[in-house]
């Protein structure tokens, strides 16, 4: 393991300094993402074998606080995705539509902002990008899951489809 850690600000429980947590970590140099069971804190005397750990924190993630962090639990298991829950969801999303309506002021005068600076081209697409990249962030085991079962249930469609072009 790396003696270097970066973390987002958005990872961290409600005063987080001191106390046992789980926390979601990457390595500095791999860029690896895990999950780990440690103690963090701005001060390293206060930890028993503390390692820099950067926390990134703003809306871009563009300003970075140094902490320290005592690794209890490297890479413990995080909640399992239920891969039978995901495959049902993705089948009714599949069949319904794929429209998502927040009803918000606030989120659509931001998301609007960023289109008008040229962040972004459209409304959809800033919140499809931010939705996704926060995901990919927050839940990267359910994302990875999705890839996963959607690149297998891709590849059997085209086997399929091979398969009635042969047998028609």
């Amino acid at each position: 393991m790396s003696e270097e850690y970066v973390t987002s600000e958005t990872n961290l429980p409600p005063e987080p300094e001191g106390k046992e947590i789980t926390l979601q970590i990457s390595d500095k140099d791999t860029r690896e993402i895990f999950n780990t069971r440690a103690r963090i804190s701005r001060n390293p005397d206060v930890l028993a074998d503390p390692a820099p750990l950067t926390v990134v924190k703003g809306p871009h993630e563009n300003k970075e606080e140094k902490w320290y962090i005592e690794i209890l639990t490297a890479d413990i298991e995080s909640e399992s995705v239920d891969r039978e829950l995901l495959r049902t969801t993705m089948d009714e999303v599949k069949d319904g539509a794929n429209i998502i309506n927040t009803r918000s002021d606030e989120v659509k005068t931001l998301l609007r902002y960023l289109v008008k600076t040229g962040q972004y081209s459209s409304v959809s697409q800033a919140s499809r990008t931010i939705m996704f990249e926060y995901l990919a962030n927050t839940h990267p085991e359910l994302v990875d899951e999705y890839v996963d079962l959607k690149v297998k249930i891709e590849h059997q469609e085209l086997l399929d489809t091979n398969q009635e072009k042969h047998d028609g």
